[in-house]
């Protein structure tokens, strides 16, 4: 079957080609947005690598989705901190820009860099929302916060002691003259995981990072009093690093956290971590070494 067509003729042919003319005129508008916001975040980006920039210079902004739905809102009015949970930004930090009258992008680049140049040169900001309503521009620089995976204490006690007994097996240097041979591998100690334990989370409570426990402690009385019969004993603490390859990277490549791994003379190990939420850091960790008697 062959299709047919009706011509239109007088003012229903008028009415469809305006309506025609709206989607088209709507269809290109919706698709130039997206070129247009990036043509302005080249500008940023280029303000943040020459006039704003810091020392170091901050790394260019990504353009984000969920940063522009945070412009969108603040455009509704919100507030920023309303905007950005409505937008489900999970933000770090983040600041907003505002603007209004300006003429085009290169308007807008100049009224940037005469009255925001700190915050474009701002290294913390990572991504950037632009939404735009005319003449009118909202602006948002954020960054996101990092929620670590959560641990899970047998697996990364599991992990740690892996990654100790691969640290053993071959020679290494532990700073400048301190050259250790290959060790035999340490087994782990419930015993020694729980004296970790019970530094980690005294280091947490009290926000503070070292050997010394808050009631005077020192290393080796944590282990006697657990009831571990000792003939010697080592501590390594860290605080912040958030998975177990991490934490070992950072003992490795400090002397005396490496020496205390490469001791051939332990035998056994125990290790713990304990979270403090909401604080920087928000984590502590503890590895015990020893020789039993």
């Amino acid at each position: 079957m062959r299709g047919s067509s009706q011509p239109l003729f007088g003012a229903r042919a008028r009415r469809a080609r305006q309506a025609l003319a709206r989607v088209a005129a709507l269809a290109l508008a919706v698709a130039a947005t997206p070129a247009a916001n990036a043509d302005l975040v080249a500008k940023i980006n280029g303000l943040r690598k020459d006039e704003c920039a810091t020392r170091p210079a901050a790394s260019p902004l990504h353009v984000d989705d969920t940063a522009a739905d945070v412009a969108r809102e603040l455009a509704r009015g919100r507030k920023l901190e309303d905007a950005l949970q409505r937008a489900s930004y999970p933000v770090s930090t983040a600041t907003s820009l505002h603007m209004k009258g300006t003429q085009g992008d290169d308007g807008v680049r100049r009224e940037l860099a005469a009255n925001y140049c700190s915050a474009l040169g701002d290294a913390r900001y990572s991504e950037i929302g632009v939404f735009r309503k005319g003449d009118e521009y909202w602006i948002v620089l954020a960054s996101r916060k990092f929620v670590p995976p959560p641990l899970d204490p047998a697996a990364t006690a599991a992990r740690v002691l892996e990654l100790v007994n691969a640290a053993r097996a071959v020679a290494r240097d532990c700073g400048e003259g301190h050259h250790f041979e290959a060790a035999r591998p340490v087994t782990a100690s419930p015993t020694l995981a729980e004296v970790a334990l019970e530094h980690s989370r005294d280091m947490a409570e009290h926000r503070k990072l070292g050997h010394p426990g808050s009631d005077g402690s020192a290393p080796a009385d944590r282990v006697t009093r657990s009831g571990y019969v000792w003939r010697g004993t080592g501590e390594n603490v860290a605080s912040g690093q958030q998975t177990p390859d991490a934490v070992m990277k950072s003992w490795l490549a400090s002397p005396g956290h490496c020496e205390n791994i490469m001791e051939p003379r332990f035998t056994e190990m125990g290790v713990a971590f304990a979270l403090a939420p909401e604080q920087n850091p928000n984590i502590y960790w503890t590895q015990v070494f020893a020789t039993p008697r």
